[in-house]
């Protein structure tokens, strides 16, 4: 019997077989595709934030001209605007037109080429885009059932203060028309006092001092007048308080006239 002997392939062989069992390559698989598409996406992204930022230096942002001391009022003159390119947070807080800042006060030294943030100075506050006319900023105290309810920013109300009590009592008008700047909201007011915080725009200063005396003397009542085209009479009294006002301020006769 033939012993068996095994045959090794030929090199010829070997190559065949190498080349029978090699892996195919194959066309990429859509998980590829989808990842070459996000990194091509991310470039142009990339690009486009690059020229927005470039774009952004044709911002013009208010400066300062001149050294304006702490406290004193800005005028057009002490102000002119730079193309600039700023940070996001920085540029929320800067200003692009000098006619909003012309008027206002300087809360800090404001050195020659510096940028104007709003924490630097006091301006005439504004609603709806709309500026109050320059004038005092007064917030009283006031009782939460005597206010017009839903009340807000901007609307105009007219304050009452209501001396002394019953037949004796007197009310008068400190304020035909301010504007609200503010009012403290549901969760804002004191429940173990039942108050309210209305803060007004006021123009006169008599009316700033008259409201503020009422408010600690008096019995206040707020008007929504937003809509009024008229004004309310400045003062009430019930006909026996005016009986006795007259009474005590009548002229007395002389005996024998």
């Amino acid at each position: 019997m033939t012993p068996h002997v095994p045959v090794k392939p030929s090199s010829e062989a070997r190559s065949g077989l190498h080349h029978i069992l090699q892996r195919r390559r194959g066309l990429p698989n859509g998980r590829a595709v989808v990842g070459a598409l996000l990194l091509t996406m991310a470039g142009v992204g990339t690009f486009a934030a690059a020229n927005h930022r470039a774009d952004s230096s044709t911002v013009r942002y208010v400066i300062v001209t001149h050294p304006v001391a702490s406290g004193a009022r800005i005028t057009a003159d002490d102000l002119t605007v730079r193309a600039m390119t700023l940070d996001p947070a920085v540029a929320d807080n800067a200003f692009t037109d000098p006619a909003r800042l012309a008027g206002a006060v300087a809360l800090a030294p404001l050195g020659a080429g510096q940028l104007v943030q709003r924490a630097e100075v006091a301006t005439s506050p504004t609603v709806d885009g709309q500026t109050v006319a320059p004038g005092h900023e007064l917030t009283i105290p006031v009782p939460a059932d005597r206010m017009p309810t839903g009340l807000r920013r901007g609307e105009r109300v007219a304050i009452l203060a209501t001396y002394g009590s019953g037949t004796d009592a007197r009310t008068l008008v400190t304020v035909q028309h301010a504007v609200v700047l503010a009012v403290s909201d549901a969760a804002d007011i004191v429940v173990a006092r039942g108050s309210a915080r209305l803060t007004l725009a006021l123009e006169n200063p008599a009316e700033v001092v008259e409201t503020a005396h009422a408010a600690q003397v008096a019995e206040l009542t707020v008007v929504r007048t937003t809509l009024a085209d008229t004004e309310l009479p400045e003062t009430y009294m019930a006909e026996s308080a005016k009986a006795t006002a007259t009474a005590t301020t009548a002229p007395t006769t002389k005996a024998g006239a």
